[in-house]
């Protein structure tokens, strides 16, 4: 039982060691450091266009095109269809805390808080629209012809018998 005990001891603590990163992968730049629980805030009045990545989570362009990702506490099926966005706030921001919130439409009344908001980078942004299918990835390139590479000619070996061809 005692060796039993070790041996499991010595497991979870080889597993718990091991290194839990990924390896790296090039359909998945920008993920690494995506941060989905950010604390940042939008000024209201910088805030010129948004794109809906799904009913939780959209995209939120401020000045100088700069991108926010805002996750929502809920769910909101108006957000795809509305023209415009609204904010609700009780100083010029737009914060995922203090009872800050949007409102999508022209008609609707339903507040709904951010969960959290994230200044992103061009390759956060481009991973996030490739991911939710809103833009298509950039298909690569393959190699220019190397041109004739020394050594790689074929030889001919003689004539082959009759039957195999």
């Amino acid at each position: 039982m005692k060796l039993f005990l070790f041996q499991l001891f010595i497991v979870l603590s080889l597993s718990a060691c091991a290194s839990s990163e990924r390896p790296s992968d090039p359909d998945r730049e920008g993920e690494s450091d995506l941060d989905f629980n950010g604390n940042d805030c939008i000024l209201i009045r910088t805030i010129r266009d948004y794109t809906p990545l799904d009913n939780k989570r959209l995209l939120i362009y401020g000045s100088g095109n700069r991108p926010y990702y805002v996750e929502l506490t809920r769910p909101s099926f108006e957000m795809r269809s509305a023209i415009g966005i609204r904010t609700v706030s009780r100083d010029n921001q737009l914060c995922p805390f203090g009872g800050d919130g949007l409102i999508f439409g022209t008609f609707d009344t339903e507040v709904i808080s951010a969960r959290s908001i994230s200044r992103l980078t061009p390759d956060q942004e481009e991973y996030l629209l490739i991911r939710h299918g809103i833009k298509q990835p950039e298909r690569r390139q393959a190699p220019a012809d190397p041109g004739k590479v020394k050594g790689a000619d074929v030889e001919e070996l003689g004539e082959t018998e009759p039957g195999f061809q």
